[in-house]
C-alpha cells in the first residue's frame, strides 16, 4: 500500500482517499531583533524554533468527513505522534495543533460533496 505520509497510524495518501496536495515546512532559526534606539536592529540568537508543517488537500464525499474525524480523534488524545513520509524517513514525533475544514457543495442529508482542509503540525521535543 503506497501512502504520502502517516502520522500515528493515519495514513494520507491515495490508497485511503485522503491525498494531501500541498505541504508547507517552515523552519525556525532562531534569530531575533534587539531594537537599538540610535542605530539598525542588533541580531541576537534565541535558540531555534520548532519546525512547522502544514497539509493540506481536497477530498470528496462522506468518507473525506470520517477521515477528518479520525484525525480529530487523533488530536484528541493530545499525545505527540510519530511522522513517517512515504520513501520510510521518520521526521520524529508531531503534534497537531489545528485541523480545519472548509464543506461546500452539501447535499440534503449534510454530505459535503467537496471538502478543503489542513492539518497543521509543530515538531515535539522536549529534550
Amino acid at each position: 500500500m503506497k501512502q504520502q505520509m502517516i502520522l500515528g497510524d493515519f495514513i494520507f495518501g491515495l490508497s485511503r482517499n485522503f491525498a494531501y496536495s500541498n505541504l508547507q515546512r517552515k523552519s525556525d532559526g532562531g534569530w531575533a531583533n534587539i531594537d537599538i534606539l540610535t542605530s539598525k536592529p542588533k541580531s541576537s540568537q534565541t535558540g531555534q524554533g520548532l519546525q512547522t508543517l502544514v497539509i493540506g488537500g481536497k477530498s470528496m464525499y462522506a468518507q473525506a468527513m470520517g477521515r477528518l474525524d479520525e484525525l480529530r480523534a487523533l488530536q484528541a488524545l493530545r499525545v505527540p505522534l510519530p511522522l513517517v513520509d512515504g520513501v520510510g524517513r521518520n521526521w520524529g514525533l508531531w503534534r497537531i495543533n489545528d485541523l480545519t475544514e472548509n464543506q461546500s457543495l452539501v447535499i440534503d442529508d449534510g454530505t459535503a460533496m467537496v471538502i478543503d482542509w489542513t492539518v497543521e503540525l509543530a515538531e515535539y521535543t522536549n529534550a
